[in-house]
């Protein structure tokens, strides 16, 4: 542990930098925190600190028992977060990312003999699919004007930052921090311009006239920010509620996995989730995403709006879900052929 708090001090005063030279975000230093408070409870739950024993000219034997004492560690400490924290395998596969993260830093950064036994730690996929919303219901919220009309005033403003957001496929953090500066006329149009928080990437997307609409509503009222600033938590809730008001409320169960098992998640009242229960702030990004390869705009194109690196697995998880959909197109067009005959 005391090394760990080291690490995590680097992290934070910036002494430990990511390759391109950025400094860690400090919401990732919260995460190393996290994983720092839970070795902690793990360390009391079997009732003994943990060490890391440098192995620079160790012996045959003293490799095979390092290798044994981490391999029970990985066994212990994955029972604790599944059985003692009940945490699903998307967060036990963050924890071991951090971890192993963490040894790569003894060993590479501050050159420190720890072996390689952390290599071995796996790491659980997230097989859980995004949720999306269709180009139909998209072009719902667009233009239908009665469902508009029928809207709060502050359900009306929530669901033009939604739009906008599924529009332009921005971060919610993003999103938040467009200024009128950030969009510009040229030939072929509106473009908004901004260098992603996340990733310190250019990006430029084209706005079409409904997105120009929906910001110039609010040019006098936000300053010099492009749309109402509102909370990520009281986004979430409202979105919720405007797309239930919408009629999208089809059983929809959350499925998690723990242990590579799937287990259906229930909703606080006990009853299942549905489909509006699943939206969220990171929804819009999904569903910008989704809508462009559906609609045949090439993978690369796609990324170059999207801030995606080449191979980004994040990114193919889109992909997948979008051949989906294409799979059923393309069964639907050929039983009408069939049909027809």
């Amino acid at each position: 542990m005391p090394q760990f708090k080291k690490f995590i001090s680097a992290s934070k005063s910036g002494h430990r930098r990511q390759p391109s030279g950025k400094r860690i975000s400090k919401e990732t230093v919260e995460q190393y925190s996290i994983v720092s408070r839970l070795v902690d409870e793990f360390e009391i739950t079997i009732g003994k600190p943990l060490y890391i024993t440098w192995m620079n000219r160790a012996t045959l034997r003293q490799q095979q028992k390092e290798s044994r004492y981490w391999d029970v560690f990985y066994r212990q400490f994955c029972n604790f977060l599944y059985h003692n924290k009940k945490y699903y395998d998307a967060y036990a596969g963050s924890v071991f990312k951090i971890i192993k993260t963490f040894f790569n830093y003894l060993a590479k950064e501050k050159s420190l003999p720890v072996g390689n036994f952390h290599k071995r730690f796996r790491i659980p996929v997230n097989n859980t699919a995004p949720i999306v919303l269709t180009p139909q219901q998209l072009r719902f919220l667009v233009l239908n004007e009665p469902f508009d009309k029928s809207l709060s005033k502050f359900l009306k403003r929530t669901k033009d930052i939604f739009v906008f957001g599924c529009t332009v496929g921005l971060r919610y953090s993003d999103l938040m921090r467009l200024k009128q500066t950030n969009v510009y006329l040229c030939e072929e149009g509106t473009m908004l311009s901004i260098i992603t928080q996340k990733t310190i990437t250019e990006v430029l997307i084209p706005l079409p006239e409904y997105a120009v609409s929906i910001f110039s509503v609010y040019k006098s009222k936000c300053g010099s920010y492009l749309l109402p600033r509102l909370s990520a938590t009281n986004f979430d809730l409202q979105i919720k509620q405007i797309i239930e008001l919408a009629g999208w409320v089809q059983p929809l169960p959350k499925i998690r996995f723990r242990e590579g098992k799937p287990v259906e998640v229930k909703r606080k009242n006990g009853q299942p989730f549905r489909f509006c229960d699943h939206i969220s702030a990171h929804t819009m990004r999904r569903t910008a995403i989704t809508t462009l390869l559906m609609l045949g705009v090439p993978e690369m194109m796609v990324r170059r709006i999207s801030g995606h690196a080449g191979g980004s697995r994040e990114f193919y998880r889109y992909v997948c879900l979008v051949q989906d959909y294409l799979n059923v197109e393309v069964r639907r067009a050929q039983q009408r052929l069939i049909d027809e005959m």
